[in-house]
């Protein structure tokens, strides 16, 4: 049982961002780009204010995870301050991309073939503000579809195996998903 339990009698299940950060004793700002880069998943209904809801379970669930592996959640300097942009880091190891490719494409075999931001949220773990960001960014193809920015899933698989990878904060589906790849192309390559 987590030792935060006893939040779930003081908060709603269902949080605004500023009852999360009053929580997690943190600025408006950097909540907001815990949510924006996938540190906790939330739903974002795209408005200009409010816009986030989160879940009590899951701000419960990554105080868990922050005690057990805290450098899993530092966040990158200069993120969210207004000092200079940092810099985006690979992950620690360099990704075989053609190999990620065809693995990732029997991964989400069953995941539609065109998505819309709320559909790939569903998919990656990141929220809509983020692919957003990335539509925005012109880092993920889209197209306009009845008012509605739609990425086909081979543009999403490209962007996982380029742009997507240099994301410094992975959300925990990314991670998991890349530390099953890595796990198995290890295990297959050792086997040659």
């Amino acid at each position: 049982m987590s030792k935060y339990a006893d939040l779930k009698g003081r908060y709603p299940e269902d949080l605004t961002l500023n009852e999360m950060r009053a929580i997690l004793h943190i600025s408006k700002r950097k909540a907001s780009y815990m949510l924006k880069n996938g540190y906790i998943p939330c739903e974002d209904s795209g408005k200009k204010t409010r816009n986030f809801r989160v879940q009590l379970k899951d701000v419960i669930s990554y105080l868990d995870e922050i005690e057990k592996h805290p450098e899993m959640y530092t966040l990158p300097s200069g993120a969210f301050s207004s000092g200079t942009p940092h810099q985006h880091v690979q992950w620690a190891k360099k990704l075989p991309v053609e190999e990620f490719r065809i693995w990732l494409e029997d991964e989400w075999f069953a995941a539609p073939d065109a998505m819309t931001k709320k559909k790939m949220a569903q998919l990656t773990g990141y929220s809509n503000s983020a692919f957003q960001d990335w539509i925005s960014s012109g880092k993920l193809w889209y197209i306009s579809l009845y008012n509605q920015s739609v990425t086909a899933k081979v543009w999403l698989i490209d962007f996982y195996c380029h742009d997507g990878y240099l994301i410094i904060q992975k959300s925990k589906k990314h991670r998991k998903l890349l530390n099953r790849f890595f796990e198995e192309y290890h295990n297959e390559t050792a086997g040659r």
